[in-house]
């Protein structure tokens, strides 16, 4: 584990940005649980679970047990805060191998805007993959392509990582990858899985009044693209 989780010193901070902020709540949240689809009596995996948003919203909607992790304690407190200590929180640094979690002991898989800040991130995908039952699947978001190449210029073919801050009004630096979407998707084939639907959201109606600005941006031009994928061999035998 990292001795200075990412997140962790502007952890409360940021939890309460991402609670109603325009591109967690109206945006991120909205897509990764609509990709998740029904969850109705369901085991989950809530990876990266920050302050635990997604693993409360996956209660909400039937989820029968939802096990939690993030590299943050801060977070995984939070998420056993916010969900009333349903969720079965985890300290965890993705960047290792899940040891406590068992072969095919998950139905569904939850990575949200996460998967950028490793920097082997197939080995994380072949765990998720390892932790799926027959039939589970794994939803995830992350920055689009697009996003940094429009922001920082350049190749948009650059594989590199950029450090900076997550807010432009906060010291909240981050580290993580700029991928263009041909090694993105191939990541996801390395690892073993099949893209079962890509999604390049639009954002919640309420938005427009919310965040206005926000919410035109967004309408031309996508911050985050999500994916709902499927263990390969699983999908050949279909």
């Amino acid at each position: 584990m990292t001795s200075d989780p990412m997140y962790e010193h502007f952890a409360h901070e940021y939890a309460d940005h991402a609670e109603s902020g325009a591109y967690n709540a109206l945006y991120d949240r909205p897509a990764v649980l609509g990709l998740a689809g029904d969850v109705e009596g369901k085991t989950v995996l809530d990876a990266a679970c920050g302050p635990g948003f997604y693993a409360r919203d996956l209660f909400a909607r039937g989820a029968a047990r939802v096990i939690a992790c993030d590299v943050s304690p801060t977070f995984v407190e939070m998420t056993r805060e916010r969900t009333g200590g349903r969720a079965e929180p985890h300290v965890h640094d993705l960047a290792e191998p899940m040891d406590w979690l068992a072969d095919g002991s998950v139905d569904l898989a939850v990575l949200a805007l996460a998967v950028h800040y490793l920097d082997d991130a197939v080995a994380l995908l072949r765990e998720l993959r390892r932790v799926l039952a027959p039939g589970g699947a794994v939803v995830l978001s992350t920055e689009h392509p697009t996003t940094k190449w429009l922001r920082l210029g350049g190749s948009y073919f650059e594989e590199s990582v950029v450090e900076e801050s997550l807010s432009d009004d906060a010291d909240w630096p981050v580290r993580a990858w700029r991928r263009p979407l041909t090694a993105i998707c191939a990541q996801f084939r390395e690892a073993g899985f099949l893209i079962d639907e890509l999604l390049e959201p639009l954002p919640a109606p309420e938005m427009a009044d919310l965040f206005p600005d926000d919410y035109a941006a967004l309408q031309n031009a996508p911050a985050f693209i999500a994916f709902r994928l499927v263990p390969r061999e699983e999908h050949a035998h279909a």
